[in-house]
């Protein structure tokens, strides 16, 4: 399968790069996948909100949802991985696993240590990814619009909310579920109303209609109690 891999800390050079990835990812017909790593040393709250200036990162943003959110308004499949440990490493390994023929990265013009950490993470990446590197330098009108774009993709309505829904793979499973009941209760009903002698037949000393109306049923709870399982599973896995 074709994909590229974007790397992303929710900084406005990552937003940017962002912009960049989806619209390769389109006109390569190639699926998104979207890294968020974590540094291993946990972060007091006041590093965070260093770390959120320096990196121009807006409030309340990840870049996850932001990129998910880009990547479905072009029709791009995207795949979201995270991953826990040194960002640069992780990134190379990522891809590495992912088999991407890709990376995007964003870096930015930033003068003193934040360039020197922006650079450096972009630098690494460049001389050690096993496959070719795209670094994203916004320009100025980039970054206008990349984070102009932050509100309206980001901004919850009624429209998302059903989206990010229907993206996850326990609706799709809910759906198969029902499909199959659906087509399972419609069997049972034709059946009865076109073959009432079989219906009308014996079974293990009932009728075959009310054999099948309990099979039915006890079919039916066990898919429920087996959705219901799955879904508090996939629930705790996230």
């Amino acid at each position: 399968m074709r994909n590229i891999l974007l790397p992303t800390d929710g900084s406005t050079p990552a937003l940017v790069a962002t912009m960049k990835a989806v619209e390769m990812a389109k006109a390569r017909d190639a699926t998104l996948i979207i890294l968020k790593v974590e540094e291993q040393a946990p972060l007091v709250e006041i590093e965070r909100t260093a770390e959120a200036s320096a990196l121009m990162r807006p409030e309340v943003q990840d870049g996850i949802s932001y990129a998910q959110e880009l990547a479905a308004m072009e029709k791009v499949t995207t795949k979201v991985v995270r991953k826990i440990g040194p960002v640069v490493g992780e990134i190379i390994r990522t891809a590495e696993e992912e088999g991407s023929e890709l990376i995007v990265l964003g870096t930015s013009s930033l003068r003193g240590l934040n360039r020197l950490y922006l650079g450096s993470v972009a630098k690494a990446v460049v001389s050690q990814a096993p496959t070719s590197v795209v670094v994203i330098k916004p320009t100025p009108e980039e970054i206008k619009r990349a984070l102009s774009l932050v509100k309206e993709v980001i901004e919850e309505t009624p429209a998302k909310a059903v989206r990010s829904i229907t993206r996850t793979k326990v609706f799709r499973v809910g759906v198969y579920l029902f499909v199959a009941y659906a087509i399972g209760y419609a069997i049972f009903i034709l059946t009865g109303s076109y073959d009432k002698q079989l219906f009308g037949s014996a079974l293990w000393g009932m009728n075959v209609g009310t054999v099948a109306g309990i099979l039915l049923i006890l079919i039916t709870i066990g898919l429920a109690i087996g959705f219901n399982w799955y879904a508090g599973r996939s629930k705790e896995a996230t």
